[in-house]
């Protein structure tokens, strides 16, 4: 074997896989994207995607995590295929369901370059969402005027509301590997496993 390609096959025979922990199953949601089609857990199956949650209307830590996941889409756009369904998605969900309609959804995703094919922009009923997020990503909401057991609020969400601002990785089966900052080194790593997930590795 030359030279050359001996160290080829002992560099890829070295790598070493990410490791990724399985931290649960998300339940069974379903809710509308900016384009007002139905996604949830039946059509992101069998490929992976990323999670965050944020609110159009927050003055604060909102705007820096879109700017985030608008450079993970830059990220994940270079290996995707330029026809066909992408290999992974990325979904950020608002916890102001009540202004966040789709159309309002459209016109805030301009602002950071939303691509539909990549970043769905989700909304859906206040209870399902809560539910989900708190629930199913075990990821906090606290808002002042929402205590537990009460009904879901009818009004917008709060500006002082609190909120995860973590990227959550999920695998094609809807299990959650793993928890992810908005620093350019945690984005790249994010970047890298789910690619890693999105090529067939469990």
């Amino acid at each position: 074997m030359k030279p050359l390609l001996l160290l080829l096959t002992l560099a890829t025979a070295c790598a070493k896989p990410p490791e990724l922990d399985d931290l649960g199953t998300l339940p069974t949601w379903h809710m509308m994207d900016q384009r007002g089609q139905a996604i949830g857990s039946d059509t992101l199956r069998g490929k992976p995607w990323v999670a965050n949650f944020l609110f159009t209307s927050c003055p604060t830590s909102c705007p820096p995590l879109a700017r985030a996941t608008s450079r993970l889409q830059e990220h994940i756009r270079a290996w995707q295929p330029k026809d066909g369904a992408p290999l992974a998605r990325l979904v950020s969900i608002s916890v102001d369901p009540e202004t966040d309609t789709p159309e309002h959804f459209t016109a805030w995703g301009k602002t950071y370059q939303n691509d539909p094919r990549l970043w769905a922009l989700v909304t859906g009923p206040y209870e399902a969402m809560e539910t989900l997020v708190v629930g199913g990503f075990m990821q906090p909401i606290l808002r002042k005027d929402r205590q537990p057991g009460q009904p879901a609020p009818e009004t917008p969400t709060p500006l002082d509301t609190a909120h995860s601002l973590k990227f959550v990785l999920v695998d094609g089966r809807g299990h959650l590997r793993g928890l992810y900052d908005q620093d350019d080194a945690a984005l790249q790593k994010l970047n890298d496993d789910l690619r890693f997930l999105a090529e067939g590795q469990k």
